[in-house]
C-alpha cells in the first residue's frame, strides 16, 4: 500500500508541475481512497495561450493503464520542472481511467487508480 500511495503523490505532483508550467495560479486537489481504489479530483486554471498544450493533456491521460510501463518507470518521474509530455504519458500509464474537461482557461480532471 505504501508504493500505491507514493504513486498517487507522484501523479498529483506531476499534474501540479504541469499546470504551473502552463501558467496556473489556482489549483484544487482532492484525493479520496475508496474500497476499489483512489479517486483524484484535480482542477486548475491556466494561461489561455497554453490551451493547445492543455488539450493535449487529455490524450496523454486517457491512454489507459499499462502496468509493465508503470512498474519500470514510475520512480524516474518527477525530475523537477516539467520537461515534456513523456511525464504525462507515464501518468496516463498509471491510472485506470480519466475524465478530462477543458474550457477556456480552466481544466477539470477526474482520475481513478484501482488497487
Amino acid at each position: 500500500m505504501l508504493f500505491t500511495r507514493k504513486k498517487i503523490t507522484t501523479i498529483v505532483d506531476e499534474l501540479t508541475t504541469f499546470f504551473f508550467s502552463v501558467g496556473s495560479n489556482d489549483m484544487v486537489v482532492k484525493i479520496k481512497q475508496k474500497p476499489d481504489g483512489f479517486h483524484i479530483f484535480f482542477a486548475s486554471n491556466f494561461d489561455i495561450k497554453m490551451q493547445r498544450t492543455v488539450e493535449h493533456l487529455e490524450e496523454n491521460l486517457t491512454r489507459g493503464r499499462a502496468p509493465e510501463i508503470e512498474e519500470s518507470y514510475w520512480g524516474l518521474n518527477g525530475s523537477g520542472d516539467f520537461q515534456d509530455e513523456n511525464e504525462l504519458i507515464l501518468i496516463g500509464a498509471m491510472i485506470d481511467s480519466a475524465q478530462v474537461e477543458i474550457c477556456e482557461g480552466y481544466a477539470t480532471l477526474n482520475l481513478f487508480r484501482a488497487f
